[in-house]
């Protein structure tokens, strides 16, 4: 109803985005003396893009994605097979799917097709599963299999509200704008409370953006 009202008055775009993202937690000073090795994982996201006209180049972009969050961990050692010192590992990776809703502020500057921009503003996070996948790495990496994960009955704050940041450029090719954008995330929300230890995690994660915006009514 929003956006129909407002396509009366400004001419509104809407489009969609593929990405590709790192991403990890943040964790406290005395966790990261018991587990050091966080490890990032990566992960494809989506997205459909809406950007409202506000005046001059300030605009609103809410969006509406689906990605996933979450961490890795690894162990290895060396064992000695036959007099040959051969390493072995394990790896863990810990995957968390969210549907996500930036609600961002962005201001492009530029030339009149080619721009760049500047966004940012909350971002709203629910976590619809989870799954835990496991490998071996013993010359080759193998893996073992997926775990799922009942985010439930491990207390799990499925609510993440956090900030995200981007930068990018854009060009207009008439009937159609393609952008690029770098983008950064960073959760407020405590999503977990390790038992014994009492430390909390939250997530963060930064990426790289490509897609496609159209005006309504073209």
């Amino acid at each position: 109803m929003l956006i129909s009202t407002l396509a009366v008055q400004a001419q509104i775009s809407v489009g969609a985005r593929v990405g590709y993202q790192l991403n990890n937690v943040y964790t406290t000073e005395g966790l990261g003396a018991i587990a050091p090795n966080f490890l990032n994982i990566d992960e494809v996201n989506v997205g459909l893009v809406t950007e409202i006209p506000i005046s001059g180049g300030f605009s609103f972009q809410p969006e509406l994605g689906y990605t996933t969050k979450g961490f890795g961990l690894k162990e290895g050692f060396d064992a000695d097979l036959l007099g040959v010192n051969v390493p072995l590992s394990a790896r863990v990776e810990t995957r968390i799917r969210y549907v996500e809703m930036p609600l961002l502020a962005k201001y492009a500057f530029g030339e009149e097709a080619l721009q760049a921009y500047v966004a940012a503003g909350p971002t709203f996070n629910y976590a619809s599963g989870g799954q835990i996948d496991t490998y071996a790495n013993v010359l080759l990496e193998v893996e073992l299999g997926s775990i799922p994960v009942n985010l439930d009955a491990i207390n799990y704050e499925r609510f993440d509200v956090g900030a995200t940041v981007a930068v990018g450029a854009q060009y207009d090719f008439g009937p159609v704008t393609t952008f690029v954008d770098a983008r950064y995330y960073r959760g407020f929300s405590e999503l977990y409370d390790i038992p014994l230890v009492n430390e909390k995690v939250r997530n963060k994660g930064y990426g790289f953006n490509i897609g496609v915006m159209m005006p309504l009514g073209q």
